[in-house]
């Protein structure tokens, strides 16, 4: 990663509480999660401007943000870096919904401080942001509005290793459930905590990955890399040669045992795009995962939008 997404972000002013941001009725689902409100409403949108029309797009396993101050931390520990967009693992906040601000949305169990899923955005991001999908506490997508075509990120919180293997097929056919709602046009991108190792060897999996990648491979690796094959998809973790600790995405407490997991994928035509790909183990959240951050020449764009609250 360049030092300039290391030089601290400037915070624009922050906006008052803003109202539903939802599809037009035609998409068929919701983008944005309504507060109960029926007019429609224009949603003005900006162009996201970093160095070099970069877009840093990261995923980060923070194991939770339901304690006190959690959030803020994460906002502060952020500052480091010139970011776009930030998917959030293991928020453990209960319902679905967005902040004030409309910096972070997330989606979550209804009951229970459980999983939960989410993004951090900029504030340039917030204005590019078109609306989100709170599908579950394990899956929540938003679309962008981008040159030269919008974007669609899908974030994910798969299983861990101990459950089972019914558990890890309903995560994947709900996760080609949330495909099936995204334009085919957009560029599409899939961020998270995939609890998968597809180690470093391509032999077999060239057009999805290449060596640089980490440790072995088990066998939530190969499944992942078989639904990556299926929809064209690229891991830009293993794009790029790093040092081993620029690699792995997560440790055990004693420091032995050490995994890439947290991973960053995009379709297949776009992996050009990506300029880098790195974890950066200098943050910290009290978590044992880290910080995982991708480069993507692409941009966000001005737009008006004029969207309908079904609920």
């Amino acid at each position: 990663m360049n030092d300039l997404n290391r030089k601290p972000y400037r915070h624009g002013r922050r906006p008052g509480e803003q109202g539903p941001r939802l599809l037009p009725s035609d998409q068929g689902r919701v983008e944005k999660l309504a507060t109960g409100k029926n007019s429609c409403t224009t949603k003005n949108t900006q162009k996201l401007k970093l160095a070099k029309n970069t877009l840093t797009l990261g995923t980060w396993n923070v194991q939770t943000l339901w304690s006190a101050g959690k959030l803020e931390l994460l906002r502060n520990e952020m500052k480091h870096f010139r970011y776009g967009i930030i998917s959030i693992s293991e928020v453990r906040w209960i319902g679905k919904g967005e902040t004030p601000n409309g910096d972070f949305i997330w989606s979550g169990e209804e009951s229970s401080h459980m999983r939960d899923v989410g993004f951090l955005l900029s504030t340039q991001a917030k204005k590019a942001l078109i609306g989100y999908n709170p599908t579950s506490s394990r899956i929540i997508s938003a679309r962008f509005d981008a040159a030269p075509f919008k974007i669609s990120v899908i974030h994910v919180y798969a299983p861990t290793s101990s459950s089972s293997e019914e558990d890890i097929e309903a995560f994947y056919n709900d996760i080609e459930e949330a495909l099936t709602k995204t334009d085919k046009k957009d560029i599409l991108i899939l961020t998270g905590d995939w609890n998968a190792k597809i180690g470093n060897d391509n032999t077999d999996w060239k057009s999805v990955m290449v060596k640089y990648g980490y440790g072995d491979r088990n066998e939530r690796g190969e499944r992942l890399l078989e639904f990556a094959t299926v929809h064209d998809l690229y891991v830009c973790n293993t794009k790029f040669q790093h040092k081993p600790n620029r690699k792995w995405t997560w440790a055990s407490p004693d420091g032995i045992h050490k995994n890439m997991i947290d991973l960053i994928l995009i379709q297949q035509r776009w992996k050009t795009s990506v300029t880098n790909c790195r974890t950066f183990q200098s943050v910290d959240i009290s978590s044992d995962h880290s910080l995982v951050l991708c480069n993507i020449n692409l941009k966000l764009k001005r737009r008006s939008m004029k969207i309908s609250n079904i609920f």
